[in-house]
């Protein structure tokens, strides 16, 4: 690992390029946990950050996704085309009360 903490030949990503994982599970309508797991699995441009253990991702990574599920939807309104599955998205569930 480098001197920067981001391992050798890893340069430290620039701040202003990136977004809170917060922001960033708003933004694509996704809760926070699943943009955490999309950064751990590579399917969004993001890292950890070593000193406070926050997440960040990529703006321009949010904004690719975001044209990717446009491209998506459009491309489901061709003819023949199979509808698209919803993403499951996290909703408040009602306690009931005994």
């Amino acid at each position: 690992m480098g001197s920067n903490g981001y391992g050798s030949g890893m340069a430290r990503p620039q701040p202003d390029s990136f977004m809170p994982a917060a922001e960033a599970a708003g933004r694509l309508g996704i809760s926070l946990n699943t943009v955490k797991r999309r950064v751990q699995a590579r399917i969004l441009a993001g890292y950890r950050d070593p000193v406070n253990s926050r997440y960040q991702v990529s703006e321009k990574a949010v904004e690719d996704a975001l044209e990717l599920r446009a491209a998506l939807r459009r491309s489901a309104m061709l003819p023949g085309a199979t509808p698209l599955r919803k993403e499951r998205i996290a909703r408040p569930v009602a306690v009931q009360r005994r």
